[in-house]
């Protein structure tokens, strides 16, 4: 049974890198003729690779599930073409027994896909070439935690120390009640410690000032000073996202964009398996009256729609019109329920 397994996968695993490779390579002589111009500049050889190497994670980001798609519909389509599939049956080998590899192959598929989002990507520079859902990086000193907003003057990323501190806290009306004030803040063996400070209370419009602030913390009860944002959260692996998301929770900061970018991953790799199942109707249910082209060019506008009905949901979350569940799972959904159906009617 194993070589029966063995055989099924070896077949999809060449026609997905075939289909995957022919793919990107077409893509790429495209993008490389737009990207001409840039080798009459200073410097343009380099510029020109790194354009051209930079868009290649994107792209097999966004034809890896067209071709899984296409790899299972010509692997089933192939093994019924030379009756094969018969064959299979014959021996008692049942439909699941012959979809099972193809799962299987498709989670190493999935694991790759991974790795390219999260650490290909990232290499070669694909993460700041395009994301479509970006929080907002932390390039000034202010930060909201915990409803207080804090400024930081002066930080010393080498010495972890920063100069001047000012926390502001507000009132149930969201009028500033209470402002203090530190200087020179270092962090420590988890406190951070201040040479001193100040306070500023306002209470009933007048104004109370005292010094001699306390000046040493627990290094959770300051915002982390030295640590930016991430800046593509979908091209972050998982657990530096699930980390991001943590902190933010804690700190009463906005994690909405890392939180949906952690849907996005997942629903990346499930849709994988998504279309696996689209593929099946037109492959190994359609038996020996299939069309190899008419299953070609059907797995291509399904793949195709695929992809622009995802980008769609995300504009619609963008725009505030859909929950972060739903635009970044949508898509899987509805193909899943697609592929289901066409199954269901395949086999009545």
């Amino acid at each position: 049974m194993w070589i029966i397994r063995w055989y099924i996968s070896r077949e999809f695993i060449v026609y997905f890198f075939s289909c995957l490779l022919s793919l990107i390579f077409i893509a790429v002589v495209f993008a490389a003729l737009a990207e001409l111009e840039t080798l009459e500049k200073e410097n343009g050889r380099q510029l020109f690779l790194d354009a051209i190497l930079s868009g290649v994670p994107l792209l097999i980001e966004i034809i890896t599930p067209i071709s899984v798609l296409l790899a299972t519909v010509l692997t089933f389509v192939t093994l019924s073409k030379s009756s094969e599939t018969i064959a299979m049956m014959a021996a008692g080998i049942s439909l699941t027994s012959m979809v099972l590899p193809i799962f299987l192959a498709s989670a190493v598929i999935g694991a790759f896909s991974y790795f390219n989002q999260s650490y290909l990507a990232p290499m070669w520079g694909a993460d700041a070439r395009t994301s479509m859902v970006d929080s907002t990086p932390v390039n000034n000193a202010w930060q909201f935690y915990q409803g207080k907003l804090y400024y930081f003057s002066g930080l010393v990323p080498v010495n972890k120390m920063v100069k001047g501190s000012r926390v502001f806290e507000f009132d149930k009306q969201h009028q500033v009640s209470k402002i203090s004030k530190f200087r020179k803040l270092s962090s420590v063996n988890g406190y951070w410690h201040a040479k001193g400070g100040s306070e500023i209370t306002i209470i009933d419009q007048k104004v109370f000032m005292r010094k001699g602030q306390k000046t040493r913390f627990r290094e959770e009860t300051f915002p982390i000073v030295f640590k930016k944002e991430l800046k593509h959260p979908k091209y972050s692996d998982y657990a530096s996202l699930i980390n991001e998301i943590k902190l933010k929770r804690q700190g009463s900061v906005n994690y909405e964009a890392d939180l949906f970018a952690l849907y996005q991953k997942t629903a990346a790799i499930i849709s994988i398996f998504i279309m696996v199942l689209l593929a099946l109707p037109f492959s190994l249910y359609a038996g020996k009256k299939s069309n190899v082209r008419m299953g070609i060019v059907v797995s291509m506008i399904l793949g195709f729609s695929f992809w622009l009905i995802d980008q769609i949901f995300i504009s619609f979350n963008g725009a505030g019109l859909l929950s972060p569940e739903i635009a970044a799972f949508g898509a899987n959904m509805l193909f899943a329920l697609l592929a289901l159906l066409l199954i269901y009617l395949r086999r009545v």
